[in-house]
């Protein structure tokens, strides 16, 4: 009986001890489990450094060569705005004149042109009303002959007018739109020298303290 007893509480006992080491388990388990939910909700809690001067100071570089970047590639565009308000202004005149001159070439061509017409049209009629058959025959064939060429010349230097009044009509608006452009532009391009400008200063300044703007001053 006693040694009955003796089993079984030394068995209840290692029940016991088991069950201790189970609890323990699982509370460390769950103290984990709260660690790692803490750093998941904060991983600077876990990474996070105290930033160093040398850090900050390359994080300021850092940021002040974007902005001269920036800076560089709003200047370009800008300069790209007054290169093409310049160009128009200055191919304006030069299309005028040629539109110009092409108009005045194409009337004469036309003024000749009907006025050699008209003087073998005559001709045509005149021995169109001959008594030969022959010769009328003759002057009706040629007089299609002159009509048919005289209306392929016409629509030919029609097209040649047609062409010059567009040169003129362009060089106008390019004329327009160079000078409404151009003092915009060329102050856009003042605005972005000036913004270029202070960027560098600062970042010249950020490498290498105040010295080299002191020395752009004395310049």
């Amino acid at each position: 009986m006693i040694k009955y007893l003796l089993i079984t509480e030394a068995m209840n006992t290692g029940l016991d001890v088991k069950k201790c080491n189970v609890l323990k388990m699982n509370k460390i388990k769950l103290i984990l489990l709260v660690s790692m939910a803490i750093c998941s909700f904060n991983p600077s809690f876990a990474q996070s450094q105290p930033q160093t001067a040398e850090s900050k100071k390359a994080a300021e570089l850092k940021r002040l060569e974007t902005v001269v970047v920036t800076a560089k590639v709003s200047l370009d565009k800008a300069e790209k705005r007054a290169a093409t308000a310049d160009s128009l202004l200055n191919t304006a005149p030069e299309l005028i004149k040629q539109g110009k001159d092409g108009k005045k070439q194409t009337d004469a061509e036309i003024s000749s042109s009907e006025k050699e017409y008209n003087a073998k049209i005559k001709a045509l009629d005149k021995q169109m009303k001959s008594k030969d058959k022959n010769e009328v025959a003759e002057a009706r064939k040629e007089r299609k002959n002159v009509d048919t060429k005289y209306r392929a010349d016409l629509k030919e230097l029609t097209a040649k007018q047609r062409d010059a009044a567009k040169k003129i009509t362009t060089g106008e608006s390019n004329k327009d739109r160079g000078k409404a452009n151009q003092k915009t532009s060329r102050d856009a391009v003042k605005r972005a020298e000036a913004t270029l400008e202070a960027a560098q200063a600062r970042l010249d300044a950020a490498n290498g303290g105040d010295k080299s703007v002191k020395q752009k001053k004395r310049k």
